[in-house]
């Protein structure tokens, strides 16, 4: 049988993700020479919720959340990313971008926004998942924090979807601090958080063993990243108990059992204590909740509210690497699903938390300004298999956030959509490293992504779901924080026929983290 090209480039891509993964807890820091002080730009989160009318009279409740950011006096723009919450659509999802114009009166605000995105799920009309929302909000300022109501019209073009509705609204103000991409290698104080707050990058495989009614249970497997902030861990250590909160935000999808296509997104909160600190400082206890939307491959979350509980033990092994085991109880709330699960995870931490020795958290004051990155991009797949046994290409809308962990080495967690090629259920996630050359402030750029990750729906043939990702890609960056990007590659799955080429562009805002 002929080699595809796919197959070469996800073998190179698996290749370097077991070499580069063991050079991640012995990245040499860089050199600091000098404190940089954060620049601080406007934030607000958005969280809202409507009703949709779908064909045939039937009715679906959808969650909302956006990130924005201000750009520019009275402009905003950020990810945004909604969700089935009622009716029997749970699994349906949308992520994509927001552009918001804002006007000010006093305390009262309105704003006029437009989001732009693919995806959906659970048998949606949704065609080739390119979802349009144009929206008019009205908010009232209580100091901190807004609330109001919308009037929107969402609309699929491809699909059968095209809803007026009116919906609630509410929002928080906070401030984005950063340092400029300029300021890579330097030293800032260690007493501001950056960005939106998280502390390490979490990835997770776990097991489900789903029971509904009477049916058999069925185990499925999932591949997720989390996103965590931590508090407080350290400053019991005096008193001999090491005790800290934490808070995150964590995505999951399937990739074996025969449910490609469920996807999760969950907040989650969590507290955990070092039992033993004069024995053994580095073992932890802990437990975790979680609440948000889950569904597809057909899993039955109804009409998709899920919430999960754990019990947890951790081992930090170094100060950038811990890993752990998790074991608890998933519920869908808005039917009879329940189900057992178990976790392994790995986290990288972007703060270091400090020596396995008993060093603590937060006791520097000073830490080096490392590079991130927040990526648009938009994927063309020309040969994707599909369940009845055809081939089409189709087209993705992605958002990547990268994280160095040396000059010439990040972590990459990524989400993509379809939004063409009659494919509009289809979602990949995925997580892996990426190995650049230098890092130019103007200039070229060369890179490699390797990754790994599960996809499913739209009737796209990724069987367990399962896959792999490499990328190669050459940038050009017009100042400092942005670069374009082009890329080629393939994407595989570990079972079935899917097997095919990437082209890749990308658009990506670059700044410090200390």
């Amino acid at each position: 049988m002929p080699v595809k090209p796919a197959t070469i480039w996800i073998s190179t891509g698996t290749a370097l993700i077991v070499a580069l993964g063991a050079a991640l807890a012995f990245a040499a820091p860089a050199q600091a020479q000098l404190k940089v002080q954060p620049t601080e730009v406007p934030m607000s989160l958005r969280l809202g919720f409507e009703t949709i009318d779908l064909p045939h009279g039937e009715r679906m409740g959808l969650v909302g959340g956006t990130l924005l950011l201000q750009a520019a006096p009275g402009w905003w723009v950020g990810p945004a990313a909604y969700g089935a919450a009622s009716g029997e659509r749970g699994g349906l999802f949308v992520g994509g971008v927001e552009l918001q114009r804002r006007f000010v009166f006093g305390r009262t605000q309105l704003a006029a926004g437009l989001f732009a995105g693919g995806g959906g799920g659970a048998a949606a009309p949704v065609g080739g998942g390119l979802m349009l929302r144009p929206a008019l909000t009205l908010m009232q300022d209580f100091g901190g924090w807004q609330a109001g109501l919308s009037v929107s019209k969402l609309r699929f073009p491809s699909g059968d979807i095209d809803s007026n509705q009116f919906g609630l609204v509410v929002a928080w103000d906070g401030r984005f601090l950063h340092a400029d991409a300029a300021d890579i290698g330097q030293a800032a104080s260690a007493g501001w958080r950056s960005g939106v707050g998280f502390d390490c990058v979490v990835g997770t495989v776990g097991a489900y063993d789903l029971r509904f009614r009477d049916q058999p249970a069925r185990r499925i497997g999932l591949i997720g990243t989390r996103l965590e902030r931590r508090f407080g861990s350290g400053t019991g250590a005096a008193n001999g108990f090491d005790a800290g909160a934490l808070w995150g935000l964590e995505l999951a999808a399937a990739a074996s059992g025969g449910a490609a296509g469920y996807m999760e997104i969950l907040g989650s909160g969590g507290w955990d204590v070092a039992p033993l600190p004069r024995q053994a400082p580095s073992l932890r206890v802990g437990v975790r909740a979680a609440v948000g939307l889950g569904g597809g491959g057909g899993v039955p979350t109804g009409g998709g509210p899920i919430a999960k509980a754990s019990l947890g033990l951790s081992w930090q092994a170094t100060s950038l690497l811990s890993t752990g085991v998790e074991v608890g109880v998933l519920k869908a709330l808005d039917s009879r699903l329940r189900a057992p699960t178990a976790q392994w995870w790995l986290a990288v931490e972007i703060t270091p938390r400090g020596a396995p020795d008993g060093g603590v958290r937060g006791t520097t004051t000073e830490r080096e300004v490392k590079l991130t990155e927040w990526a648009v991009a938009l994927q063309h797949h020309s040969d994707v298999q599909r369940v009845d046994g055809s081939s089409r290409s189709l087209g993705t809308l992605g958002l990547k956030v990268n994280r160095y962990v040396s000059p010439n080495l990040y972590l990459s967690a990524q989400a993509h959509t379809a939004f063409a090629g009659g494919a509009g259920a289809y979602g990949i996630g995925l997580v892996g490293v990426g190995l650049t050359s230098a890092v130019p402030l103007r200039g070229w750029q060369a890179g490699v992504e390797a990754l790994l990750g599960a996809s499913g729906g739209g009737g796209v043939d990724t069987s367990s779901g399962a896959l792999a990702q490499a990328l190669l890609w050459a940038g050009w960056s017009p100042d400092a924080g942005s670069q374009w990007r082009v890329g080629i590659g393939g994407m595989r799955s570990f079972t079935g026929d899917l097997s095919t080429p990437v082209l890749e562009a990308a658009y990506v805002w670059r700044f410090g983290q200390p």
